[in-house]
């Protein structure tokens, strides 16, 4: 998803689902900020949001802004307001030029800051090769005071691109060869103290929470558009031992998109 939607104002939305009297307006600031999120406290969280046309591409030309719009981009800084960290592919960040998380909206910023957050949520990369520029706008924070973004490599991640990240990035070894272990990487977030986590994408990253079965909270957005094409569905990768069951919690509606929210059944 775009990186850069935190400073849209959330507008007032239709709950479509459940409505007992037919539609009604709701905020999604209160809404969302009202939902429980909470453990076993053995780790965060995790919710995970991804847009798809209603024909279910993830992407036109490359990047999901073709699928976006006003609608998606406020209900997206609205999640973001809900995360201490935001975790997303190497892949997904060159693709969609990630930035480092703005500061959200005023209502939001005023929920995190009475629930004791920082200001900002902070960014995650997975990134087994360490394939990423250091000079990259994911490296400029938003106040000096933010810490850097979390890298999470594996024991195979070349050794000079290693030490020109450690420069603007924290490097954390999560897995062993060419491989980012998903569960190691939630463990060093338990350990720092981490309550949520939103997953932004892409694909193959996402594939690989939800086969760790560590997925809470799944957030979709439909397009209203048809994109065809060849794109990504939202997990790639091989066929899971065992479909991970969703329970359709809430839909919205907006300019002609959809958000439904799932929770893990």
């Amino acid at each position: 998803m775009p990186p850069w939607c935190n400073a849209v104002t959330v507008r007032v939305v239709q709950q479509v689902f459940p409505a007992d009297d037919g539609v009604t307006t709701v905020d999604p600031i209160d809404l969302f900020h009202r939902d429980v999120r909470q453990t076993d406290g053995t780790r965060p969280w995790i919710l995970m949001n991804m847009i798809s046309s209603a024909d279910g591409a993830t992407a036109v030309d490359g990047v999901s802004n073709g699928l976006s719009g006003d609608a998606d981009r406020s209900l997206l800084g609205t999640l973001r307001g809900l995360a201490d960290v935001i975790l997303v592919g190497a892949s997904t960040v060159r693709a969609e030029n990630y930035r480092a998380p703005r500061t959200p909206e005023d209502r939001v910023g005023v929920l995190r800051a009475t629930s004791g957050r920082p200001p900002r949520p902070r960014l995650a990369v997975v990134s087994a090769s360490l394939s990423l520029d250091p000079t990259a706008m994911i490296f400029s924070p938003v106040d000096p005071a933010d810490p850097p973004p979390l890298i999470y490599t594996a024991s195979g991640a070349p050794g000079k691109e290693s030490q020109a990240l450690a420069r603007v990035a924290e490097v954390v070894e999560a897995g062993v060869g060419d491989r980012v272990n998903i569960n190691l990487v939630m463990a060093d977030l338990t350990n720092r103290g981490v309550g949520v986590v939103l997953v932004e994408g892409g694909p193959s990253l996402n594939h690989q929470v939800v086969a760790a079965g560590l997925v809470d909270e799944f957030n979709l957005t439909v397009s209203p558009l048809l994109a065809g094409g060849k794109s990504k569905r939202i997990l790639a990768g091989p066929a899971l031992e065992m479909p991970a069951s969703l329970k359709l919690e809430r839909v919205l509606s907006d300019d002609g998109f959809l958000f439904c929210r799932y929770l893990i059944d």
